[in-house]
């Protein structure tokens, strides 16, 4: 029993980690975006760093790299879950805040619920997690009416945009636990962050023709702390929460999100909050707070559906 709580205060402290790291991420790739970088190429710039920085923590730390066709796969679910999330959140941020992009990603956790359920590693959809997805889909509809500038089509397109990188996370983070329930290692991580610089560099031709770059403070500053903090060590974070608490667990990180882009966007950028942005925020805490394991759940673990592999996990940590 010792061991399952100290599970649960450190997976805590895992999850109110990278809440800081990637909250602030919405309001600082906004600020390179309105600095006059392109947002395809921001992306395939942050990307590669984190790929840059991750290879030699991989060579050191696994020698042993994993054979040709794992690391394919990886690359693949990098594309998929990694460029899936970014792409649409930075052309999205062009025209909505870092705040509205953070509240509509925190509905990925509810999306794996049904990923989950879909894909058949799931014991079912409880009563509390319906629940959850009828207040969680309220908050973002909530969102859709607050949103400043609502009225506008540009805006409606951001909109969209974040709710198909939520959906990319979700499903994205349910395919990486069944496809990966062993971790992924430093090197799948590295091919991951290779294969989502591959999607977005083959995007940016056709999306972004002739893309900007200005080399300003916003726009170094931006690469530097989305690549590094937000993404290198961000992800480690999120993949080790997949493996050790499940997809569904591990995206309640994005109910934190709203909460510091929302802080750091108005304090640092002097973002503009509606009242109705903060009753669709409190909406989505409050299916945070459904989505909680109950007491009974954190006594035994989730049981996949009879001959379907794990896809998401106890809470109680399975090591090889």
């Amino acid at each position: 029993m010792g061991d399952r709580s100290s599970f649960v205060t450190s997976g805590t402290a895992r999850l109110l980690l990278l809440g800081l790291l990637w909250g602030a991420t919405f309001p600082i790739a906004r600020a390179g975006v309105a600095a006059g970088a392109d947002p395809i190429l921001l992306v395939a710039l942050d990307l590669g760093l984190a790929a840059a920085v991750l290879a030699p923590v991989a060579l050191l730390s696994a020698p042993r790299r994993p054979s040709g066709r794992s690391l394919a796969e990886s690359a693949a679910l990098g594309a998929l879950l990694i460029a899936g999330i970014n792409l649409p959140l930075y052309w999205g941020l062009r025209f909505a805040t870092g705040g509205s992009a953070s509240i509509l990603y925190a509905t990925s956790p509810i999306v794996s619920l049904v990923a989950l359920a879909l894909l058949g590693g799931s014991s079912g959809v409880h009563r509390r997690q319906l629940a959850a997805l009828g207040v969680g889909l309220g908050g973002v509809l909530l969102l859709g009416i607050a949103s400043p500038g609502g009225a506008s089509a540009r805006t409606d397109l951001a909109l969209a945009a974040f709710g198909i990188g939520a959906v990319c996370q979700g499903v994205g983070a349910a395919l990486v636990g069944r496809a990966r329930p062993a971790g992924e290692g430093a090197w799948g991580l590295t091919f991951q962050f290779v294969g989502g610089a591959a999607a977005a560099s083959i995007l940016l031709p056709v999306l972004s023709p002739s893309p900007a770059l200005p080399l300003n403070a916003a726009t170094v500053g931006s690469i530097a702390y989305v690549g590094i903090v937000s993404m290198a060590i961000g992800y480690t974070l999120f993949f080790d929460l997949i493996h050790r608490a499940g997809a569904v667990r591990a995206n309640q990180v994005t109910f934190l999100n709203p909460v510091v882009a929302v802080a750091v966007g108005v304090i640092a950028f002097a973002e503009r909050i509606e009242p109705l942005e903060i009753a669709a925020l409190v909406l989505i805490l409050g299916a945070l707070v459904l989505l909680q394991p109950s007491r009974s759940d954190r006594r035994r673990p989730e049981v996949p559906a009879a001959g379907a592999r794990a896809v998401d996990r106890g809470l109680r940590p399975s090591h090889p």
